[in-house]
């Protein structure tokens, strides 16, 4: 099968840029021909994972993997705009009429399902949506985007969706498929026996996105749950970066009365050997209003480390 996907893709930090470097890594796994459509080179500075070129490459020379980034910047006009969902769309066009395709494949909605969305209507291919929880709580119901959105998700071929969301989906008129959206890959993330550090002291994780929201996150709450724990039991390791990372780490400074260290986010292919180097990783998220799986929570329970939902 032929397969062209528009997505989020590494250096872009975050779920669904990681969700879909393994769904890409499946699919070249089994024989598929796979395009990747992507807007990754474009990424702001706070959200870019470093030292993604290398291991890429391997992707591109050696998996296979065709690997299309829109050309950018975008030229200078009024009001000045990235224009991300008129490249996408253009690199689509040129990639679908390339060849013969069986698939296309998004991602997220916005921008990447509208791009496909029209691509399809221009090229016949079929479209299958994929999409996350903040594109859902974010944009289906809103005005300025509920209209196309709903024509994307109707017109679909199939849209893959889960128990979260399957409700919302399928009043659009969707033909809808209920799973779960993730799927861990077993032989990257194998069952460790926890971390390397003294036995003494355990290793507690934050791993994900920094941004000006970063209470939502439960980020208050872990460095709360911190200062009140035997430091020379207790190691917390901040794992992430964003547009909050400095709001964030001057407050648990202060609220910790010692600096706190962020380590830089990693790319989702060295995901395993952070999870390998700690006991237990926080999934707090308590923004009520974007429902999703934890795809951390997935690969640390494959893996056995103790995932913490509540404090």
């Amino acid at each position: 099968m032929r397969v062209c996907i528009v997505s989020k893709f590494p250096p872009i930090e975050g779920g669904i840029a990681a969700r879909t470097y393994w769904h890409v890594r499946r699919l070249l796994d089994a024989g598929h021909d796979v395009a990747l459509v992507t807007n990754s080179g474009s990424v702001e500075q706070q959200y870019r994972i470093a030292g993604c070129d290398e291991h890429l490459d391997w992707l591109v020379r050696q998996a296979g993997l065709r690997l299309h980034d829109i050309p950018g910047p975008a030229p200078w006009h009024v009001p000045q705009s990235q224009d991300y969902l008129e490249r996408l769309l253009n690199e689509l066009l040129l990639v679908l009429r390339s060849g013969d395709w069986d698939q296309i494949q998004s991602d997220y909605l916005v921008p990447y399902g509208i791009a496909a969305h029209l691509a399809s209507k221009l090229t016949g291919v079929p479209h299958i949506v994929r999409h996350g929880g903040s594109d859902i709580a974010k944009f289906l119901a809103h005005p300025a985007y509920g209209a196309i959105l709903h024509d994307v998700l109707h017109d679909a071929q199939l849209v893959i969706t889960d128990e979260y969301h399957e409700h919302v989906i399928r009043d659009t008129g969707a033909r809808t498929e209920s799973r779960p959206i993730y799927e861990v890959y077993e032989s990257a993330f194998e069952a460790e026996s926890g971390s390397d550090v003294l036995e003494s002291r355990r290793v507690f994780a934050y791993i994900g996105k920094i941004n000006h929201h970063w209470r939502r996150k439960g980020l208050d709450q872990i460095v709360d749950w911190y200062a009140q724990q035997d430091r020379s039991k207790t190691i917390l390791r901040i794992v992430g970066q964003g547009v909050g990372e400095s709001d964030f780490v001057r407050w648990a400074s202060e609220r910790l009365e010692t600096a706190l260290p962020v380590e830089p986010f990693v790319p989702p292919w060295d995901m395993p050997q952070i999870l390998a180097s700690v006991d237990a990783v926080f999934a707090l998220d308590s923004d009520s209003a974007v429902k999703n799986t934890s795809m951390l929570g997935i690969e640390a329970r494959q893996m056995g480390i103790e995932v913490i939902k509540s404090l």
